[in-house]
């Protein structure tokens, strides 16, 4: 009887050691495939490119649900992004027509922290606050009516702005590097300061059609002044700055 229960305990205790070297496996495995992850990110937002626009994006995992990161967008020289859109919110004929001619390019950055209301970070839902400091280069032409003709006269300069804001989106794993990165929506809201000028030799007449035309333009959001006189006209921007950031991209983690 003393064998049989000696030997019962034997098996029972190698069994017990087993247990233990398997979930002693399993626990490095999972360390090491955590490791193979990596704790960082880049994305291509792929939504961006449909605008002309390319935006990479660099994120960090600093604690197991938070990261923090970096977007740089660059668009060369090109038509208002989304023009069709703005229309919708102009509704003067004029506004609309000399805003389809402004050609533009633009150059941004965008730091931002994001926290994820899942298990892990770089997967599932987030919120993320983050502030964007861009520059512009723009030319736009003015047009008014002169002795029966359509006239205009190009302005053009550099504008920067500084807006904060607030992103809501979710994060997928498409596979064992690759992620699916949507944010649904990021509103901003800041300030804007720059000017645009354009040099002509002008009338009277001339200067009053300008400055009609200038009175005229309804721009939303964006607060302007402006100056004419026979040498030419200018733009003062100074005031509210709005837009609206959105990512459809494919990041790789490393």
């Amino acid at each position: 009887m003393k064998k049989i229960v000696l030997f019962v305990f034997g098996l029972s205790t190698q069994f017990i050691s087993g247990q233990e070297s398997i979930q002693e496996e399993e626990l490095i495995l999972e360390n090491e495939q955590q490791v193979v992850q990596g704790k960082n990110m880049i994305t291509l937002n792929a939504l961006a490119l449909s605008s002309g626009t390319f935006s990479l994006q660099y994120e960090r995992l600093v604690s197991k649900k938070t990261s923090v990161g970096v977007t740089l967008n660059f668009m060369s020289e090109r038509g208002i992004p989304f023009s069709g859109a703005i229309e919708s919110l102009v509704s003067d004929r004029t506004t609309v027509a000399q805003l389809k001619a402004v050609s533009v390019s633009n150059f941004s950055f965008t730091p931002e922290a994001r926290f994820y209301l899942g298990k892990e970070g770089f997967k599932g839902f987030y919120i993320s606050p983050f502030v964007r400091f861009s520059n512009f280069s723009m030319n736009l032409p003015v047009n008014y009516y002169y002795e029966g003709e359509d006239q205009h006269i190009m302005i053009d300069g550099k504008t920067s702005s500084i807006s904060a804001g607030v992103g809501f989106g979710a994060q997928w794993k498409l596979s064992d590097n690759f992620y699916l990165d949507w944010m649904i929506i990021g509103p901003h809201y800041g300030g804007s300061t720059g000017t645009l000028s354009g040099q002509k030799s002008l009338n009277q007449e001339e200067q009053d059609a300008i400055i009609e035309s200038l009175r005229d333009l309804d721009i939303p959001v964006v607060s302007y002044d402006y100056e004419v006189d026979s040498n030419g006209a200018k733009v003062k921007l100074n005031g509210p700055w709005a837009g609206i950031r959105a990512v459809v991209g494919v990041g790789y983690r490393f």
